[in-house]
């Protein structure tokens, strides 16, 4: 069996993304609690996907939102999702058998795999209140080194 050398900066690598995967999990966990319990936050599920150079991020459909109060940002590679959904009036007199769904102000936060170009996206609100977001790969971002062989 051939002996194998230690590379450190190999095993700083995959600790770095060790640490990097359990900070990511335990902030979803985290999100996906406060969200179930239904503190300040409406659960906000999200598809993301990459299709023609563009990474599309969709949203579940949000009862009562508030279309004027979605604000969507971008810091590095995080996307963040805020709005506002609202209830609409129970009527005067009215008895509740059942009442699931959650009304408030939400914020979702994502990390986003790939170099986008945050300042060319787009995002829409259809009328059921999925939210679409589009954001266009940076392929400037992205490049081949040329490896030459030493004689």
């Amino acid at each position: 069996m051939p002996e194998q050398k230690f590379d450190p900066m190999k095993e700083l690598n995959k600790l770095s993304k060790t640490v990097g995967k359990v900070i990511e999990q335990g902030i979803n966990t985290a999100q996906s609690t406060l969200q179930t319990a239904g503190i300040g936050t409406q659960h906000v599920r999200l598809d993301i996907y990459e299709l023609n150079d563009e990474v599309v991020v969709i949203t579940n459909s949000l009862d009562g939102l508030d279309k004027t109060s979605i604000e969507v940002s971008m810091e590095g590679d995080i996307l963040t999702i805020k709005g506002e959904t609202v209830a609409e009036a129970t009527p005067t007199g009215a008895s509740i058998y059942l009442q699931e769904r959650k009304f408030g102000a939400f914020t979702r936060s994502v990390s986003i795999p790939v170099a986008v170009k945050p300042q060319e996206a787009g995002a829409r609100v259809s009328k059921t209140g999925v939210l679409t977001v589009t954001l266009p790969v940076d392929k400037d971002r992205y490049q081949d080194i040329t490896v030459t062989p030493t004689e």
